[in-house]
């Protein structure tokens, strides 16, 4: 059950790590490694899974294209030589047992876009494959055309205000947060998925994109599950390496490497912490409620849950409380993206610096009994799974 263990842990723990300062960090997944870097149209921000408009089913979403001005908004496209795919978990295994896989063509401002959906060998695999179930076309500006199918799939493609929220500027500057958005202003390129009944009752996801190598070979370049690890644990050198793992592999080769990062921050859960925040998938029960760290929701405060999380200091924030744009209860969920006109003053935050600066972050709880909250949500994730329809 190691997949589904301390969701609680590997949040908290990943922002920690940010928060204090010592590891390098762009924001959830944005411009993590060098490769995603040099080819943004294949760079993974973020990662979610919520409850949709379908009261049985799930929405699976991911971001692409970072930090993209409104001005170069318009010209945002999906990469027609990339394999854009969602794997899903349904055994706790961290082997993909269903895959989602995205294709693209077209260079204009509307392309074309197919979804094939993979099981077994072919979920695994990084090829193009499975059964075509959704055809249509992506979105322009701020329209919304939803590609649809008789079962109630339906997916979304296309421009969106980037839904991630954070001080980025303030960690930077030491810990000085005044709660400006750093991301405040800024668009994505938004794949939504909205399956109407959920293949078993608790899932991990995670996000990957694919190209293929001179040999023809479809290459994984990125992927991501959780928000920060691959930013915050992993060390630079291994990045484009960490991105082109698979998850059933990470705790082998990347045990040491989280264990060193906890270590430099004199983290007093490292022991309980360095065996749980692997592997690298996005993991949600839904017999209970989902929200992140239990899957992520568009709305949740990922930065201030995992700085309270890690800390045990319920007063740790970066201020920045939420998205500069209100999401939507409907259908793709995310905000309209920004027009051609630059972003004016940030919406949140004072400008003002936090008054308690780097002692907000000071641990206020001993460690064992942090320790022992970690494992105790752990727990709360452990229950059986129930069979549910293949969605």
């Amino acid at each position: 059950m190691k997949l589904r263990k301390l969701t609680v842990a590997l949040g908290g723990a990943a922002m920690a790590a940010v928060a204090l300062g010592s590891i390098p960090a762009m924001g959830a997944d944005h411009r993590d490694s060098p490769a995603t870097t040099a080819a943004p149209r294949s760079d993974i921000n973020d990662v979610y899974l919520f409850r949709g408009e379908q009261a049985s089913g799930a929405v699976l979403a991911m971001t692409v294209n970072p930090l993209t001005s409104p001005a170069d908004t318009v010209g945002l496209r999906l990469d027609p030589d990339t394999l854009y795919e969602f794997k899903v978990d349904t055994n706790a295994d961290a082997v993909a047992d269903i895959a989602y896989k995205f294709r693209f063509s077209g260079t204009g401002a509307v392309q074309d876009v197919t979804v094939h959906r993979a099981t077994g060998a072919a979920a695994v695999s990084n090829d193009p494959g499975g059964d075509l179930i959704l055809s249509g076309k992506t979105s322009t500006g701020s329209g919304v055309t939803a590609i649809t199918d008789a079962s109630g799939r339906k997916l979304y493609v296309g421009p969106r205000d980037d839904p991630f929220f954070f001080d980025l500027a303030g960690f930077q500057a030491g810990l000085q947060f005044t709660g400006v958005d750093t991301f405040k202003g800024t668009n994505v390129t938004a794949i939504v998925l909205e399956v109407p009944s959920l293949p078993a009752q608790a899932l991990g996801i995670w996000g990957t994109t694919s190209k293929q190598n001179n040999l023809s070979q479809w290459a994984q370049l990125e992927r991501m599950g959780r928000p920060a690890i691959n930013t915050v644990f992993i060390p630079s050198a291994q990045k484009d390496a960490f991105n082109t793992n698979s998850p059933d592999r990470d705790e082998s080769i990347y045990t040491d490497e989280v264990t060193a990062a906890l270590n430099s921050l004199m983290s007093p859960a490292t022991e309980a912490l360095a065996g749980l925040l692997l592997p690298d998938i996005l993991t949600a029960d839904f017999g209970m409620g989902v929200g992140y760290l239990n899957g992520r929701d568009l709305n949740d405060d990922v930065i201030d849950i995992s700085l309270q999380a890690i800390t045990g200091n319920t007063a740790a924030s970066d201020m920045v409380p939420a998205n500069d744009k209100a999401f939507s209860n409907t259908f793709p969920y995310m905000a309209a993206p920004h027009g051609a006109a630059a972003p004016g003053a940030p919406s949140t935050g004072t400008g003002t610096v936090t008054e308690s600066g780097t002692d907000m972050l000071r641990w206020t709880l001993p460690a064992g009994l942090i320790a022992g909250a970690f494992l105790f949500g752990a727990a709360g994730h452990a229950q059986r799974r129930r069979p549910g329809v293949q969605a």
